[in-house]
């Protein structure tokens, strides 16, 4: 119990790290997202600002994507700004009634506005792609492994994925609902406390029954 009193401290001063780190690069003026590399060492949360062509016939689906209560999936799509192609999250829809039926939707054509925000997925070693026909759009896959999307189709995205923020028109049907901090750190301040509180009283309770026995 306070060996998981202190996980969850230093839980909270990693969330507090990563928001004091979103303040420092939410307090300069959004970038393209070509040029943020040489500025930032950490490109996560740096929010950027381009126009770019939507490749609307490489529409990728992430799976098993919770919103609200409801089950859906994340709508990404390679855009092309400066010759270069970059996966941005256009946002979640709902699935349909059903897993046979995969949601339909029509993407803006030609050169847009996107205003979004810098992530970088990480792979789960527990999720195994199930996908393996990578030439049929839209592409449903279970995450986003963007070495994987390089090889399969001969591309060089960027290790990066563009949350998009901004509204759009043509995109109203689908929610951005990027949060880069799920859980604050008071949560884990919080927690900790109950982890040191339930080890102090298992430490009592010990105490009290060594006393009545030795008695």
């Amino acid at each position: 119990m306070v060996f998981l009193g202190f996980w969850q401290l230093d839980r909270m001063e990693q969330k507090q790290h990563r928001l004091d780190s979103i303040a420092q690069k939410y307090a300069t003026a959004p970038m393209h997202p070509l040029d943020v590399a040489a500025q930032w060492q950490d490109i996560r949360d740096v929010p950027v600002s381009f126009r770019g062509q939507v490749q609307t016939g490489m529409m990728i689906l992430l799976d098993n994507q919770i919103t609200n209560g409801k089950t859906g999936y994340d709508v990404l799509v390679p855009v092309v700004t400066q010759g270069r192609a970059i996966l941005v999250n256009m946002g979640w829809m709902a699935a349909p009634a059903t897993r046979d039926e995969l949601p339909s939707l029509s993407l803006p054509t030609g050169e847009i506005q996107i205003d979004g925000v810098i992530t970088q997925p990480g792979l789960n070693p527990l999720i195994k792609e199930t996908q393996q026909q990578f030439d049929r759009f839209p592409l449903l896959v279970q995450q986003i492994d963007i070495p994987l999307l390089n090889q399969q189709w001969a591309t060089a995205l960027p290790d990066m994925v563009i949350e998009r923020l901004s509204s759009q028109p043509g995109l109203e049907q689908l929610v951005t609902n990027w949060q880069p901090v799920v859980m604050p750190p008071q949560k884990h301040l919080g927690y900790a406390i109950q982890w040191f509180g339930l080890a102090i009283a298992a430490v009592v309770i010990f105490i009290i029954v060594l006393i009545r026995r030795s008695k």
